[in-house]
């Protein structure tokens, strides 16, 4: 556990739970679906992924994260695979079971739900999970029920083959424009690629980074707001202080269902600033 502006607990106007990375996966070999790069895709999740992402215990998380008691759970993207129908249908009914145990759910696309140039043409992401969105389109800013404002920034994008993500300048001025203008106290931003290449958590190559990643850091540190950035996509908890602006904390959250080390984040949201923890299963 640790501690960002020292939020008093009597104070705390909102638990927010942020999942990401979920990776629903359903293997198929059928010629007509492995086109391009599904084919790898598919070739990964055969020979690694599918040891990797341990779907069995989804009703046992459910029940879990209901029992934390937050209201709010925020789920940062990646909820496919390799964007086939299967895999979306699957996190379709995970977020659904999550409503009907009496919480809101936020969701927002990461590379994996548009892995080929066809499921981000077809808007599969949005065909499915498209009533979980913030808003129509990202950025979007919603108010959690205590007051706290959450920023949801965009980020995915289709390869050919790397993972690689980008912000464009024009959404990282009206990501800026939504924190500025939010109702005072700290600000919550979400993203599937974190804003910071490396941390002592993790490191990313080229061609896995949110390209302009700088530039939203800027922009964000720039407003002068209490922010806490979190994101996922490195499968792997850290909390770094942002090292050129001291009001931008940076947070990953573990993938959902990684077996030995997945997980979660709650984030309790105070009007002096946030305490973040990470949950294991």
């Amino acid at each position: 556990m640790s501690c960002l502006g020292e939020p008093d607990p009597a104070v705390v106007r909102d638990r927010v739970l942020h999942v990401t990375d979920l990776h629903f996966w359903r293997i198929s070999w059928s010629p007509r679906r492995l086109v391009g790069k599904r084919l790898l895709g598919m070739i990964n999740l055969r020979l690694r992924r599918r040891r990797i992402f341990d779907l069995s215990g989804r009703e046992q998380m459910a029940e879990t994260l209901a029992r934390e008691g937050a209201p709010t759970v925020i789920a940062g993207g990646d909820f496919s695979t390799t964007s086939m129908e299967e895999e979306f249908q699957q996190a379709c009914s995970f977020l659904k079971t999550l409503e009907s145990m009496g919480l809101k759910v936020y969701a927002i696309p990461g590379n994996h739900d548009v892995y080929t140039f066809t499921a981000a043409r077809r808007r599969s992401f949005e065909q499915h999970l498209g009533a979980f969105m913030p808003g129509e389109r990202l950025p979007a800013r919603v108010l959690l029920p205590g007051g706290t404002p959450v920023v949801f920034v965009p980020g995915a994008r289709p390869n050919v083959l790397s993972s690689r993500g980008d912000i464009l300048p024009k959404d990282i001025a009206e990501t800026a424009r939504l924190v500025k203008e939010a109702p005072s106290g700290p600000v919550l931003v979400v993203g599937h690629y974190p804003a910071l290449y490396r941390t002592e958590a993790y490191a990313q190559r080229p061609l896995h980074r949110l390209g302009h990643a700088r530039l939203l850091r800027a922009a964000l540190g720039e407003t002068g707001r209490t922010i806490l950035y979190i994101a996922g996509h490195v499968h792997r908890f850290s909390e770094t202080r942002d090292p050129r602006f001291p009001n931008l904390t940076h947070v990953t959250t573990n993938a959902l269902f990684y077996r030995g080390r997945g997980g979660y984040t709650v984030v309790e949201c105070a009007e002096t600033g946030f305490r973040v923890t990470a949950k294991g299963m």
